[in-house]
C-alpha cells in the first residue's frame, strides 16, 4: 500500500493546551509523570499525523505542579492530511483472461475495495504487472482524534501506586481527577474521563486562588494561574524559591545551604502559593 499526502486547505495548524487537574500529587512523582505525559502525547500525535516527526520533540512541552499536570503543543494540524492509498491486488496475468476479460479474481478484488472493475489500474512492480485500486481517504479532524486519544493518555500514565474513586472497576489515577482542560485553537476538545468532562476552566491555588478560571490559550492560562497563586513552570518556581531563601538568609544573617538532591522531585513541586505561606510563617504572621 502506498500513501500520498494531499494538499491541506484552510487553517492548517494551531496550538493545543491540556491540563489534568487533581488532588495533590506526591512531590517525588511529578517530574516523572510530566515526562511520561510528553512521551505519550508525542506517540499519539505522531501516530495520527498531527505533528511532523522532526518537530515533535520541540513542539510539545509539559509541566507539573501538585494539582496540575500540563502540556502544550504548538503547530498541531487541525486535521489529518488526506491520503491516496494504492492497494495492490492480484497479478494482471491472473486478473484477466486471454481475451482481456476480467476473471473472478479481478471482480473479487474490485468488490472488496468497493469500486467497479473499470476503476482498477495496472501498476508495474518488481514482481511484474499487478492490479491496483486507488482510494482517497479523507483526514479526520484533530478534535475528533484527540477526543479519543486523550482519555488513553491519562490512563497510560504510570504510577508506583494509583487509586480509584468512581468504583472498583473505574479508571485509576494517582489522585482523584477534579477537572480537565483540553483546548485546540482555543476550542474545547470534548471527552470525559472518570466522570469529569473536559472544558476550558482551570483552578488556582486551593486557598489563595480562585476556582473555575476560564482560559483560552496557554499564554492566557499561565497569566491567570500566576495571578491566582500558581507558577506552572518548574524552573521559575525553583528560581523564586532560591531568591527568597537568599533574601531571608541575608535579612536574618544566616546561610542557606543548597540541597541539589532536592531540586528534582521537591523543588519543582513547589508553587507560588506555598512560597507565600512560607514567607508568612517566617515573618511570624501565622
Amino acid at each position: 500500500m502506498k500513501v500520498k499526502a494531499a494538499a491541506e486547505g484552510g487553517k492548517s495548524r494551531s496550538d493545543f493546551l491540556f491540563e489534568i487537574g487533581c488532588e495533590e500529587i506526591p512531590a517525588g512523582m511529578i517530574l516523572k509523570a510530566s515526562r511520561e505525559l510528553k512521551a505519550l502525547l508525542q506517540k499519539h500525535f505522531l501516530a495520527n499525523g498531527l505533528l511532523d516527526e522532526k518537530f515533535a520533540e520541540t513542539s510539545i512541552e509539559t509541566f507539573g505542579a501538585p494539582r496540575h499536570l500540563v502540556a502544550i503543543a504548538r503547530g498541531v494540524r487541525m486535521r489529518q492530511e488526506d491520503v491516496t492509498r494504492e492497494i495492490t491486488g492480484p497479478p494482471k496475468s491472473v486478473a484477466y483472461d486471454q481475451v482481456g476479460e476480467p476473471t473472478r479474481a479481478a471482480m473479487s478484488f474490485a468488490e472488496k475495495q468497493g469500486i467497479p472493475v473499470s476503476k482498477l489500474n495496472i501498476v508495474n512492480t518488481p514482481k511484474g504487472e499487478y492490479l491496483c485500486a486507488k482510494q482517497l481517504v479523507i483526514g479526520r479532524p484533530a478534535v475528533q482524534i484527540l477526543g479519543e486519544a486523550l482519555p488513553q493518555v491519562i490512563q497510560e500514565i504510570s504510577w508506583p501506586r494509583s487509586m480509584y474513586w468512581t468504583g472498583a472497576h473505574g479508571p485509576r489515577f494517582i489522585r482523584p481527577i477534579r477537572w480537565i482542560v483540553a483546548l485546540l485553537d482555543g476550542k474545547v476538545i470534548p471527552f470525559s474521563f472518570a466522570g469529569v468532562q473536559a472544558g476550558s476552566h482551570t483552578y488556582g491555588h486551593r486557598f489563595l486562588g480562585k476556582s473555575q478560571i476560564k482560559v483560552a490559550s496557554f499564554v492566557d492560562y499561565e497569566k491567570k494561574l500566576r495571578a491566582n497563586g500558581v507558577i506552572v513552570r518548574p524552573e521559575e518556581r525553583r528560581e523564586k524559591i532560591a531568591r527568597e531563601l537568599a533574601a531571608h538568609a541575608k535579612r536574618s544573617g544566616s546561610h542557606a545551604h543548597e540541597e541539589r538532591a532536592h531540586q528534582g522531585p521537591t523543588m519543582p513541586a513547589r508553587t507560588q502559593d506555598e512560597i507565600r505561606e512560607d514567607d508568612s510563617y517566617r515573618n511570624g504572621k501565622n
